[in-house]
């Protein structure tokens, strides 16, 4: 089969020489001086947000570390089903690691960093499929990933995607339920230390866009989570406004995902900072829209623009890592002017 836009054949090429494990990627630690998102950037079904693909500039070789899966079916040698939110834009993903995540069954498809920067891209043998955009598709594909008919689910980057894929999906979910749900997965040590909320508007133009901070409560390691879409009235329109514009000395991002990001940094990174200041490490995670802004944010906290406004203006100053209490009750609000007060607690049930 002739190999696709942007397909990496390194996997395959290498995979005879060298043991298995030598082709996984994991997480690079830098001096505490310079930490940022020094963590990974773990996305699930991400769309594009960039052209050319953002690197990691705090890198020579432009690479973050982490893995961007998203799920793929293959109906025949030639056409393929896949997570439909992945492709719906033509924009270049980050320089990171890729996993095209088959069904239990199947051989998934790994490649080591800058990975498959176009990938996936359809010439009129990719199909949409939303059915495989939610966590049920995710998941148990997550939890067996097979390579070369070897089980890898326990070997990174494939473990943390499969831990961190739950955070990234409860960011839909009650804060009780995200409590519960993240510690059965990675531990009682999990903690959300942090959820804030910027809601916006009223009827079917109600929008609620979440930033979630959880802590390693052993190692003080933090993830922060950002909501892909929740509300298609409003945001479809973010989604689809593929202009290229400027965000944080990047010359060509999606427009409306930088807009998105600098709304709600605006509003609520203020709320964010003591608390992230005080991480050992910080990852990044999110899915679908939440993947591609966890994208510009983590091109943006690498990139060393200092005098950058978007990089002052999502900036925090590195503390002594410390442990940080587990949120009481559900976290704090931002009400917007003209903001209908739909529930007590969001996410408010739809």
């Amino acid at each position: 089969m002739a190999q696709e836009q942007g397909e990496s054949s390194e996997f395959r090429s290498n995979a005879s020489s060298r043991p298995l494990t030598g082709l996984l990627v994991s997480r690079r630690v830098r001096p505490l001086e310079l930490l940022q998102v020094d963590a990974g950037i773990y996305t699930y079904g991400a769309p594009g947000s960039a052209n050319p693909a953002l690197p990691d500039l705090s890198h020579k070789d432009g690479c973050f570390a982490g893995l961007r899966t998203w799920t793929e079916d293959v109906l025949t040698p030639a056409t393929k089903e896949v997570d439909a939110a992945a492709i719906s834009d033509q924009l270049d993903h980050p320089q990171v690691a890729t996993l095209r995540l088959h069904a239990e069954s199947e051989n998934s498809h790994f490649a080591q960093c800058p990975g498959e920067v176009h990938q996936p891209f359809s010439k009129g043998n990719q199909f949409a499929d939303w059915l495989l955009h939610w966590e049920p598709k995710y998941k148990p594909r997550l939890e067996h990933v097979s390579l070369l008919d070897q089980d890898v689910a326990d070997q990174e980057p494939f473990r943390t995607a499969y831990l961190y894929n739950r955070i990234a999906y409860k960011q839909y979910d009650s804060t009780e339920h995200a409590k519960k749900h993240i510690k059965e997965r990675l531990g009682d040590h999990w903690n959300i230390v942090s959820r804030v909320t910027v809601v916006t508007g009223a009827a079917s133009m109600y929008d609620e866009d979440p930033i979630m901070l959880v802590q390693n409560s052993q190692n003080f390691e933090c993830v922060l989570a950002f909501a892909g879409l929740n509300n298609y009235g409003n945001e479809l329109a973010t989604a689809t406004d593929v202009r290229k514009a400027s965000f944080c000395g990047f010359e060509a991002v999606h427009a409306g995902y930088r807009d998105e990001l600098r709304r709600m940094i605006k509003d609520l990174w203020p709320l964010m900072q003591s608390k992230i200041a005080k991480c050992s490490h910080v990852a990044c995670t999110g899915h679908s829209m939440g993947g591609s802004l966890c994208d510009l944010f983590a091109a943006c906290a690498n990139s060393g623009r200092h005098d950058d406004p978007d990089f002052r203006a999502q900036s925090w100053k590195k503390e002594v890592p410390s442990m940080l209490p587990e949120i009481s009750d559900c976290g704090q609000t931002v009400y917007k002017d003209g903001a209908e007060h739909r529930c007590k607690c969001p996410p408010c049930p739809k």
